[in-house]
């Protein structure tokens, strides 16, 4: 691959990522920016314990049910260092992110459209 072929992906890479931010399941998520918590009760607890170590970007790019989040959680408790919650604050926590970040029903971004795509010319 050409060097100007790899910037030409380069490109088209970086000018396809707000597409991730567009397919999001729920309408709140939707309005809010990339990157952005979703402004909901539970939303500050989230940004005091898990960007303190994170971006809010790992959590707006995430989804999945209680079980799910919580799998995470222990997960980073045991392995990233994250100390224990409050069974009421890792609650609410849980609450937050299964409603605003819950489960997808497909995650993968739109395919780039035919004419965005280079030609193989090894064919």
């Amino acid at each position: 691959m050409t060097n100007r072929m790899k910037l030409i992906w380069l490109t088209l890479i970086t000018l396809s990522l707000p597409l991730l931010f567009t397919t999001a399941s729920s309408t709140a998520q939707e309005s809010v920016a990339a990157g952005e918590l979703v402004q909901e009760e539970g939303w500050e607890l989230v940004r005091d314990n898990c960007t303190e170590c994170h971006s809010s970007l790992i959590i707006v790019q995430n989804s999945g049910n209680r079980d799910v989040w919580k799998s995470r959680i222990e997960w980073m408790q045991s392995s990233q260092g994250l100390g224990e919650l409050d069974l009421e604050v890792e609650g609410s926590i849980l609450d937050y992110l299964t409603s605003n970040y819950g489960q997808k029903t497909a995650s993968r971004r739109q395919a780039l459209p035919m004419h965005l795509m280079p030609s193989n010319s090894n064919l």
